[in-house]
């Protein structure tokens, strides 16, 4: 294999950029309906459908959806388990929860592993979880916050991180989990020929962290946990499978 070959198939590895920045990255997406946006099947794969979409703003957009059996309070569960992350969220390191402000907020510090001959990327999140009264629908958001914790040598910060998790209950018991997010990996990465790179690899990494999610949600740790601010909707227990 030549050396360009083994050059590109590196950077063809350098996945999504805001996924690096993990699971609990969300910001608030604006309300247009999945149909009026104009969105692009990557993937769909093992019940998980991956999106995606140019930004005005230059930046490559990605969408994961799936449908999961399971309650509410689970997915919360499992977003608070910080030291259990690098095994289901893609190419996290590490997370490592730095203020804890409520039980529904929190300063979250990642990193996340990138390909020689990149470094690894860090980044803190900001996030927020809320319920809707009304449908009961769970929003996990978040955002960037760089002056929580001053940079290290060692890391590359990851920039303008914007991502959405939303867990939205079902009739028949069963869950939509929708993944959303874009961001900037900082760095050399952020040259527009890496960024096309990145770009072209966009769906690998929200579609193995849905799969991650999927895999572990229903361990009895999570399936038993309850939260006084999280409402269940009023439907039978679900049934394991």
């Amino acid at each position: 294999m030549s050396r360009s070959t083994q050059t590109k198939n590196r950077l063809m590895n350098v996945l999504g950029l805001m996924v690096y920045a993990f699971f609990l990255s969300l910001p608030l997406f604006p309300t247009t309906s999945f149909a009026e946006d104009t969105w692009t099947l990557k993937k769909d794969e093992n019940g998980i459908k991956v999106y995606y979409r140019e930004r005005a703003d230059g930046y490559t957009e990605f969408r994961g959806i799936t449908i999961i059996r399971s309650s509410l309070s689970s997915f919360v569960a499992l977003f608070q388990d910080l030291k259990t992350m690098p095994t289901w969220v893609d190419r996290t390191i590490s997370a490592v929860n730095l203020k804890q402000v409520s039980d529904t907020e929190a300063y979250v510090h990642i990193i996340n592993d990138m390909p020689w001959p990149f470094k690894d990327r860090e980044v803190v999140i900001h996030t927020i979880i809320e319920q809707d009264p009304l449908n009961l629908s769970v929003n996990i958001r978040g955002t960037d916050d760089k002056n929580q914790v001053p940079l290290k040598s060692d890391y590359v910060r990851t920039h303008k991180v914007k991502s959405h998790w939303l867990f939205s209950p079902l009739q028949d018991g069963t869950v939509e989990v929708l993944f959303q997010g874009y961001g900037d990996a900082g760095g050399n990465m952020s040259s527009k020929l890496l960024h096309w790179f990145v770009n072209l690899a966009l769906w690998e990494s929200p579609y193995n962290t849905l799969q991650g999610m999927r895999a572990i949600i229903h361990q009895e740790k999570y399936q038993h946990q309850t939260f006084p601010f999280i409402q269940e909707p009023d439907l039978p227990s679900p049934t394991l499978k």
